[in-house]
């Protein structure tokens, strides 16, 4: 069986799982499970072009929403707890953008959040935050 190529959202899977941060490393992708620490990654509708030049190669763009189920509770301790994580995880995406350390989707150029953490869902028990990302890379047009 030949070997097949990865896609451009396992490599953002892959990268992402590196984070020290996540409780159990595994993230998944367009899937959010409803336990406490789940993390999934989720392809948004956006142009994919995100700069054209003349030659036909361009700048290309992924953006996706990296999805979070974490603990909620009355204590407002716990839940600044959660913030604190989306603010620490986004230090860290801009530390790995800095030091040039992105997913390994060819030509990458860029990975950013685009927004801070913030509440989409929530129960009685846990929340679902929502940090928009986006990912930048440079595609020849003769790919």
């Amino acid at each position: 069986m030949p070997a097949v190529e990865k896609s451009q959202m396992q490599h953002i899977k892959e990268f992402i799982e590196t984070c020290n941060l996540l409780k159990n490393g595994k993230v998944n992708v367009d899937y959010l499970n409803n336990k406490q620490y789940s993390y999934s990654v989720d392809k948004v509708p956006i142009n994919p072009v995100y700069k054209k030049y003349r030659d036909g190669g361009s700048i290309k763009q992924i953006a996706f929403d990296f999805s979070i189920t974490l603990p909620l509770t009355n204590v407002a301790l716990y839940n600044l707890i959660n913030s604190k994580f989306c603010e620490d995880f986004m230090s860290w995406i801009e530390a790995q953008n800095n030091n040039r350390n992105l997913p390994k989707i060819p030509g990458v150029r860029s990975i950013e959040c685009t927004s801070p953490g913030y509440v989409l869902q929530k129960s009685e028990t846990t929340a679902i935050y929502i940090i928009q990302m986006n990912c930048k890379y440079y595609e020849d047009y003769r790919r």
